[in-house]
């Protein structure tokens, strides 16, 4: 128990002192201001298919509303050594402003490659989202480069991505409506379990955030 504990104490040392040369130089508004937690299950069927299931909430307006709720599950089949196909079903319950809270159906479909030289990790995704909420759909490409650094022994693993959010089936594309910018952490705290922790700045069109964020990853 003291040892899990030092590694929650060097864990958010690290990711705060992450997050610092992250923020901007002005003052944040409430509205600039979120937080993202969830737990992820895997669960290796056999050595090609992988069950994964994730529930996450998020809040907004510097931690007084909640934004949503959303619970996604799917499967990812390694074709190849380096490549997995991916395809998930999510369920949200959203807040959507003057609209209030709605139902929302997402699908999503794509591949990741990915590889090691030594300690580095690289990763790079491309995912098909088709969302269906409060009777409007909407179409995207989502883009993902990671690096992760994994020595052997170390108490967290620190990983940066970028990813970008592209609209499909209208005149925005080439667009880049939204981009997130990602830095975290990652600790092992037993040989089935991880805590993931994060600072996420996100670029959107109608406004930015700062998001503090915190998955528990446990396999089956």
């Amino acid at each position: 128990m003291k040892q899990i504990l030092h590694k929650l104490r060097v864990l958010l040392l690290i990711v705060w002192g992450m997050c610092i040369p992250s923020l901007p130089g002005y003052a944040m508004t409430d509205s600039e201001f979120a937080t993202w937690t969830g737990v992820r299950v895997d669960w290796q069927l056999n050595p090609r298919v992988k069950f994964r299931g994730t529930f996450q909430t998020r809040t907004q307006n510097g931690l007084k509303e909640m934004e949503r709720g959303r619970l996604n599950v799917g499967l990812n089949y390694r074709v190849l050594p380096l490549m997995q196909l991916k395809g998930y079903y999510e369920i949200q319950y959203r807040d959507r402003g003057t609209a209030g809270w709605k139902v929302g159906h997402r699908y999503q479909a794509g591949f990741i490659v990915s590889g090691a030289k030594r300690n580095i990790k690289l990763g790079w995704r491309e995912l098909l989202q088709h969302t269906f909420i409060g009777g409007a759909n909407e179409v995207q490409l989502r883009s993902r480069l990671r690096v992760a650094y994994e020595p052997e022994n170390w108490i967290a693993y620190p990983y940066f991505f970028v990813e970008t959010f592209q609209p499909l089936g209208d005149e925005a594309f080439f667009s880049l409506p939204r981009v997130r910018y990602r830095p975290g952490v990652r600790c092992p705290l037993s040989r089935k379990t991880a805590l993931d922790v994060y600072y996420c700045r996100q670029y959107d069109v109608k406004r930015c955030q700062n998001i503090l964020g915190l998955n528990l990853e446990i396999k089956l």
